[in-house]
């Protein structure tokens, strides 16, 4: 057995600030085989996923949530982060997935998973049995911002820590390591210690650790495969010093040694919350610059790069926006104003509760210059919004600026459609809801869309709350790839049936062909290199477009497509990936609602609509629309031109992000104002 002071045998200046050092303890360290972790979130799930991925442990996470469960033992992840899918497929056991990838995949090749997984990671909604079998249990438990009673709007609410703690003391029956990674309030962990040990069976010992996550959502998987810094906090005592080198043993497993820092539990918790603190005031103060540059002509992108070229100051979270957001930032400011105020540090609650201030003044302040631009009138007009989550590479809304702009739209008696790429649409509903919204008022002007053209057709107004690299016309990020230029690679003579085309062409999409009368939609059995499949096509009589959805097995019996009316092949078992259409395009007496499937294609994300249109013989039909895009692979820039053509003039676009370059856009006809910017018809 290895000793807990071969684990810490190195400088480590938080070190010299323990009681006693952990070079004197010589106590056996147990190695731990089993973790359980409690919560399915943005922490638990990422953080379980790589841990069972870069190390020889068995993860179980457990939730008491089904449904979520359910999810993240499905295709379709619970959350969006990249990599994620990828590390959870290689070492999910029991889970039903393919292991096999084509070769054009990215995940064949990617960034993140190696061929050979170590551990093994299970999804469970059994929590007494994980609880009961586990070494070490992670506490990766929601802790919002309280909504009653003493601290309401600002304390944490520690009502799951607490439930998970008392389950945790009412299942074991052997000793456990205890470690907190919510965002708590300092000194929460003394709180657990006391249940713990009031709850615990005879002879049975609770060592609790505080060991805070540092992810930044959309970078989440980077982060956990390569961090910063790796912080345990915990008791100065000779079990406390254990079991801190017992965690530090499965993180040192891939995190190198000198990036696992020991502190103490009050210092650990603390930490999280100032670090989150720190970079919410870096966002807020670019923000207020922001203002300035607005008044003044000076370019926000500007001051904030020269101030980061300062290497005190650095060139991170100085990117000026409509405001922060996520689940951390807001809720951690408030756990330390409260607690400034239960200290009677009333100077330095006002001091942090002013970067919060700066934020909602940051949202309000960007809607008021919408509303000015739009001659002071939103009644009637339309919106288009271009993202909803908080940040890019994520689906989490959590305290996104989208849903306080929208909410304010709303007020203004605005219609609104929006867009988001990765976020549900029952996700922005609950969001806009959640906020004090109208559910009958929403549904009356808000609309969710299936693509960023549906949502900006008619518009008057485009406004981006979100910095997905695909509404970007920067020159960096990825080519603009319009609609026009994917051009079909062969056409099947009309009225022939479903035959076999082979191509030789080393296309980077899939062949495009053609069946039945002109705009009806087909389907033929084709192969393309290194992919063989069966196509949905269609022709746009407004563009000659003609549009494909493939799915990778033949043509034929049980793999087959439902077709809109006048194609006769049913479904004859429903597909393993489905995409669902909007309720107003479909009708679910014709159609079962499973009229499109990318099976053979687990890692594709797909939007489709359906719209009426005569068929050339006069018979009433409908238009398949859908597009196809692979995760991870560079999405397909925007047309902003074709989106231009659709809008009503004058045609604003309100950059909330600064991803867009203004004089291409001014070319266009554009008229945009930008955050931090002196807008298009500001006189010099």
């Amino acid at each position: 057995m290895a000793l807990a002071s071969a684990a810490f045998e190195r400088s480590n200046p938080a070190m010299d600030k323990l009681n006693v050092s952990t070079a004197i303890v010589e106590i056996p360290q147990k190695t731990i085989k089993k973790i359980t972790c409690m919560g399915s979130g943005f922490v638990g799930g990422p953080t379980s996923a790589v841990i069972a991925y870069k190390s020889d442990v068995e993860v179980t996470v457990v939730d008491i949530n089904a449904e979520r469960i359910a999810a993240w033992k499905s295709k379709s992840l619970p959350i969006y982060e990249p990599g994620l899918d990828e590390i959870v497929q290689a070492v999910s056991a029991g889970v039903h997935r393919s292991q096999q990838h084509d070769s054009h995949e990215p995940n064949a090749k990617s960034d993140y998973v190696a061929p050979v997984p170590h551990g093994r990671l299970f999804f469970s909604t059994d929590v007494d049995q994980a609880v009961a079998g586990a070494d070490l249990i992670f506490v990766c438990v929601n802790t919002p911002t309280k909504t009653h009673g003493i601290g309401k709007g600002s304390a944490a609410d520690l009502d799951f820590v607490e439930a998970a703690t008392r389950s945790i003391a009412r299942v074991a029956t052997q000793d456990k390591i205890v470690v907190e990674k919510s965002t708590v309030p300092c000194r929460t962990a003394q709180s657990i210690r006391e249940i713990l040990a009031a709850n615990a069976h005879s002879g049975v010992r609770f060592d609790v650790l505080s060991n805070p996550e540092f992810l930044a959502e959309g970078t989440a998987i980077r982060d956990l495969l390569n961090p910063d810094r790796i912080i345990i906090g915990s008791m100065p005592t000779p079990t406390g010093y254990q079991a801190a080198a017992m965690l530090a043993g499965i993180y040192k497993q891939w995190v190198p040694q000198e990036r696992i820092i020991t502190m103490n539990l009050w210092s650990s918790e603390l930490s999280k919350l100032a670090a989150n603190a720190m970079l919410a005031q870096r966002i807020s103060s670019v923000n207020a610059l922001s203002a300035i540059c607005e008044a003044t002509g000076a370019d926000v992108d500007e001051v904030s790069y020269a101030c980061g070229l300062d290497s005190r100051i650095g060139p991170q979270m100085l990117k000026a926006g409509p405001g922060f957001g996520g689940s951390c930032f807001q809720k951690d400011i408030f756990n330390i104003v409260y607690l400034s105020e239960s200290l009677h540090l009333y100077e330095i609650a006002d001091y942090w509760r002013a970067v919060i201030n700066m934020n909602e003044h940051q949202k309000q302040r960007f809607t008021k210059r919408i509303i000015s631009c739009l001659y002071n009138n939103l009644a009637g007009k339309k919106l288009a919004v271009l993202g909803f989550a908080f940040k890019k590479n994520t689906s989490d809304t959590r305290e996104s600026p989208a849903i306080t702009l929208v909410s304010n739209f709303v007020a203004e008696r605005a219609r609104v459609a929006i867009y988001d790429p990765r976020v549900q649409e029952n996700q922005i509903w609950r969001e806009l809801v959640s906020n004090g919204s109208d559910i009958e008022t929403l549904k009356r002007n808000v609309s969710v869309c299936r693509t960023a053209y549906e949502a900006c057709v008619a518009a008057d107004a485009v406004v981006i709350m979100t910095e997905w690299d695909e509404f970007s016309n920067k020159a960096t990020g990825g080519p603009t790839v319009k609609q026009e230029e994917r051009k079909p690679l062969a056409t099947i003579n009309v009225n022939s049936s479903p035959s076999t085309y082979t191509s030789s062409q080393d296309a980077d999409h899939d062949a495009y062909e053609q069946l039945g009368s002109p705009n009806l939609v087909g389907a033929a059995s084709f192969r393309v290199p290194s992919r063989k499949g069966t196509g949905v096509i269609i022709k746009d009589p407004s563009s000659g477009q003609i549009k494909t959805f493939t799915n990778q097995r033949p043509f034929s019996g049980s793999n087959a497509l439902l077709f809109p009316h006048g194609f006769s092949t049913p479904v004859q078992s429903p597909p393993r990936q489905i995409l669902r259409p909007q309720s107003r395009y479909v009708s679910t007496q014709q159609f079962p609602g499973e009229y499109l499937t990318s099976e053979g294609f687990p890692n594709t994300r797909e939007t489709a609509q359906l719209t009426d249109m005569p068929h050339s013989n006069g018979a009433s039909g409908r238009l398949l629309t859908a597009e196809v895009a692979h995760k991870g692979a560079t999405p397909t820039r925007l047309d902003w031109a074709r989106i231009a053509s659709g809008m009503r003039k004058p045609r604003f676009v309100f950059d909330g992000r600064n991803i867009l370059d203004h004089s291409k856009l001014e070319a266009l006809g554009f008229r945009v104002e930008a955050i931090g910017k002196r807008g298009t018809n500001v006189s010099e």
